[in-house]
């Protein structure tokens, strides 16, 4: 399956050996480790009834028997090596390396183009830094190979060469070496393993191969043929290498999407990967992992490998409840099990993407949580914020990150004016929080506006533009074009209207209104007086999480949770309103109807 010198070997080697993706139990090796099976089959055809050695041992008799004396036995006993199975390749490398030291120098004035290519491509492998192969290259470059004398050399032989080329090859060579396999794509690479194996050498960019048309073009036809280990593979390719070709991502997701055979556990912890790290996590691949998870909760059984999906759906904004609640209920299940730092990182996240649920999690972590141990003060901080947002929080658990020197060591920690605003903004939630929650008796140190001047955030007009970047990442169009739009049309900003502004609690809030009671008006800031207005906080499509079936405020994250509590708990009435309410609105008209109705509460 793997590699055109297979089928000589099938009878002899267990498909195992090549097959990772026939292994439906395997573990991260499934993916990562997948190309070892390609390594093991040889590029040129063996001898006919060969006897395959599966033992180092096996191996060094075989030399003993077969001394190398030309560069054809050379390649021989190299392809001998390689099927060697893999606990016991280290030392068969080894000795062919020692042996190749010794013998081939006596070659090299009789190498022409096939033999300097055919021995690079095993050399490579062995050892691609060793003595041997540096003398290849030289020859390679000596002897001046055209892209006409590589027209000759067997497609495979140059794939395996890209597969196990590192970044201290010479990059003239590898350079020849790609050129002429990219010549070769369109009508040559014609199985999923060769794609995968020139994806797998470092000593090319491989970011070129995805900016290569004939590539990419081969590589989607081949997608429709790939087995699902083999689709995660190429999809962790394109995310570990930063690459968002959309057509061949689409094709890529809608092959795993649609295909009825389920995900392993270690191929949804991948395909989560990648996906969060392209940021791209269409609906059909939620459902997918959703529904492949569930099929998979009588076989997850690690805690690396929950904390690596929980933390995957963190970035990726999920919101599908049924993967919340099962990560929760196994968190649960198993809490015993945990190490505290798993558990509290597991928490921190439940806690980051506003899942409740997780609530009995974080009281079963509280006794178990020690400062010093706590890898960083920010690792610190986020668990002490997440005991605020599961309402947990102990006076001993506020004290360690409202005292002086803590908020000194965390606000300096960065100079980034954004970072420290976030710290500041949490800081102020933690300590809102402690008041609120233990009902007036927590007595240690507070934090409020005025604490952080010092740091050089005094919560005046550039700091109130900082925090509206940090709610919409520097992409505030959807709240500038839908909600401000026709708020202004309802309020105008100059006389009914508050600007966004930073709450005591730490909550941003985009604009204050004051409706009329006694009518359908709004009252003029001017006569607003001592009476508490109306916030209005704005959640477009980056402050909400994804692939949700729910609706209302558990659709936002975390903080922006716990900011809406603890306002309603200083005595304001949050207006809440979501992009997509405005979107089910036809006209203009209607959208500052659905604004006026709120604020209103007529709906």
């Amino acid at each position: 399956m793997w590699s055109r010198g297979l089928p000589t070997l099938c009878r002899t080697i267990p498909c195992r050996q090549f097959s990772v993706a026939a292994q439906s139990g395997a573990g991260p090796a499934e993916i990562d480790d997948f190309l070892h099976s390609i390594a093991a089959a040889p590029t040129q055809k063996l001898v006919k009834n060969r006897t395959v050695l599966e033992t180092s041992t096996e191996f060094f008799k075989w030399l003993e028997q077969n001394p190398i004396k030309s560069i054809d036995q050379f390649i021989t006993a190299a392809q001998m090596a390689i099927t060697v199975k893999s606990t016991e390749q280290n030392k068969a490398f080894s000795k062919i390396d020692d042996i190749a030291k010794k013998v081939l120098p006596k070659f090299y004035e009789n190498f022409g183009p096939k033999e300097t290519v055919d021995a690079l491509r095993f050399v490579l492998q062995l050892n691609s830094k060793g003595k041997v192969s540096t003398d290849i290259q030289n020859l390679f470059l000596e002897k001046k190979i055209s892209q006409s004398d590589l027209q000759t050399v067997p497609f495979d032989t140059l794939v395996m060469i890209i597969r196990y080329s590192k970044s201290s090859i010479d990059q003239n060579v590898i350079e020849s070496i790609a050129t002429s396999l990219i010549s070769r794509i369109e009508k040559e690479l014609a199985n999923p393993a060769d794609l995968l194996a020139i994806l797998a050498g470092d000593g090319y960019e491989k970011s070129k191969w995805f900016h290569n048309e004939a590539f990419l073009k081969k590589a989607e036809r081949l997608v429709a043929v790939m087995g699902m280990a083999e689709k995660c593979a190429l999809l962790k390719h394109m995310a570990v290498n930063k690459q968002r070709n959309r057509q061949l991502l689409g094709a890529i997701i809608n092959a795993i999407s649609s295909s009825s055979q389920v995900l392993t556990v270690s191929q949804i912890v991948s395909v989560t990967g990648s996906c969060s790290a392209l940021t791209y996590y269409p609906p059909k691949i939620a459902r997918k992992i959703s529904n492949d998870l569930e099929k998979n909760s009588n076989v997850l059984a690690q805690w690396d490998d929950v904390l690596s999906i929980a933390d995957s759906f963190i970035r990726m904004r999920m919101g599908d409840q049924k993967s919340w609640n099962l990560l929760v209920r196994w968190a649960i299940e198993n809490v015993k099990q945990a190490h505290p730092a798993r558990l509290s990182k597991f928490v921190s996240g439940l806690a980051r993407i506003g899942e409740p649920s997780g609530k009995p999690l974080a009281k079963a972590l509280k006794p178990f949580l020690v400062k010093e141990k706590a890898s960083t003060p920010n690792n610190w901080l986020n668990i002490v914020f997440s005991l605020a947002y599961f309402q947990e929080l102990e006076a001993v658990h506020a004290d360690s990150v409202l005292n002086k020197s803590f908020v000194d060591q965390i606000m300096n920690s960065t100079m980034e004016i954004h970072d420290r605003l976030r710290k500041a903004m949490t800081l102020l939630m933690i300590s809102s929080a402690a008041k609120v929650d233990m009902q007036g008796k927590y007595e240690g140190p507070t934090v409020n506006k005025e604490t952080f001047a010092r740091f050089g955030i005094n919560f005046d007009a550039k700091t109130i533009r900082n925090a509206r970047q940090l709610k919409y990442s520097s992409n505030h169009s959807e709240c500038d074009r839908y909600f401000l739009k026709s708020l202004f049309k309802l309020a105008p900003q100059d006389t009914h209207c508050q600007l966004p502004n930073v709450e005591d609690c730490g909550a941003f809030v985009d604009a204050y209104v004051m409706p009329d009671p006694n009518s359908n008006l709004l009252v003029n800031t001017s006569q607003w007086g001592s009476k508490k207005p109306r916030p209005l906080f704005f959640y477009g499509w980056l402050q909400t999480k994804q692939n949700t079936e729910t609706s209302g405020e558990i659709n936002t994250v975390g903080q922006e949770q716990l900011g809406l509590r603890l306002m309603r708990s200083a005595g304001f009435d949050p207006v809440v309103v979501f992009k997509t309410e405005l979107d089910y609105c036809s006209t203009e008209i209607d959208q500052v109807n659905l604004l006026r109705d709120k604020i209103h509460k007529k709906n």
